[in-house]
């Protein structure tokens, strides 16, 4: 008699051990590993374009000049620095002041101009098809950001 008190919760356990294992989803689901991964998102336009070797070691070098250029590492310095004043001061005080609002709209516009720079540099050495597809990319982002601002600037119903 005491052995069935102990056989039934063992069986239980088990039943719905296998129960909560299994879902209803076939398809496998991401690794653990993969969540958050969000530095690489757009790798894929990268392998996409079909770049030769040298165009790739070009593309390299043009990003590792960028790196280098004092104008960029200047830029990205002054936006990291704005931006971090601006999330230090809300953390602070639930606000950021005026001036420190608008003193990162411009290191953030300052980096865009700079970036911008080093796209063109890219952009001049693809081809008219890896441009074509490069153009495309391009549109499909912007039209992807067109409908989420419209999304946010709706009002609810």
């Amino acid at each position: 008699m005491k052995l069935k008190y102990l056989i039934v919760p063992i069986f239980a356990f088990a039943a719905c051990g296998s129960l909560q294992a299994q879902t209803s989803d076939a398809t496998p689901s991401a690794s653990p590993t993969q969540e958050g991964h969000w530095r690489h998102h757009d790798h894929w336009l990268w392998n996409k374009l079909n770049l030769t070797d040298a165009q790739k070691q070009q593309i390299h070098t043009i990003r590792e000049n960028n790196r280098k250029n004092p104008a960029f590492r200047t830029a990205l310095a002054t936006y990291l620095k704005a931006r971090m004043k601006v999330r230090d001061e809300i953390k602070a005080t639930q606000a950021a002041t005026s001036d420190d609002a608008a003193a990162l709209g411009a290191a953030e516009a300052q980096l865009a101009v700079v970036r911008m720079q080093q796209q063109n540099e890219i952009k001049a050495i693809l081809s008219g098809d890896q441009l074509k597809t490069w153009n495309e990319f391009q549109a499909k982002r912007d039209t992807r950001i067109q409908d989420r601002i419209n999304k946010l600037t709706q009002p609810e119903s």
